[in-house]
């Protein structure tokens, strides 16, 4: 009984041991790996006199209303959210965010 008790007792230390030393090993491993390739570019520039400027507006929305009829910033400024959510099929809450935006930069 006293073999078995100390046997249990020296596993134990072992894994304590080991378990305390877990994160200098897998540091150690980790540093050794090399540096994951960096696939994301750069979002490109909007430009100030399109719609397109507007935080939110991407080519979809844009082509959408544009298709409506609103392809400048002033008639997005000028447009009622209504109209903007219809036309671009979003809700009235982002419409009137997508016109503060364009009324700041009109």
């Amino acid at each position: 009984m006293k073999t078995l008790a100390k046997v249990v007792g020296v596993v134990g230390a072992a894994a304590a041991l080991v378990w305390a030393m877990r994160d200098r090993f897998i540091s150690v491993a980790a540093s050794r790996e090399p540096e994951p390739p960096v696939l994301r570019t750069a979002a490109p520039a909007p430009t100030a006199s399109g719609i397109d400027a507007i935080d939110g507006i991407g080519p979809v929305f844009a082509s959408r209303l544009k298709v409506a009829g609103i392809d400048d910033v002033s008639k997005l400024a000028s447009a009622t959210p209504d109209t903007i959510a219809e036309a671009a099929g979003v809700s009235g809450a982002r419409a009137r965010t997508w016109i503060e935006q364009a009324r700041s930069l009109a």
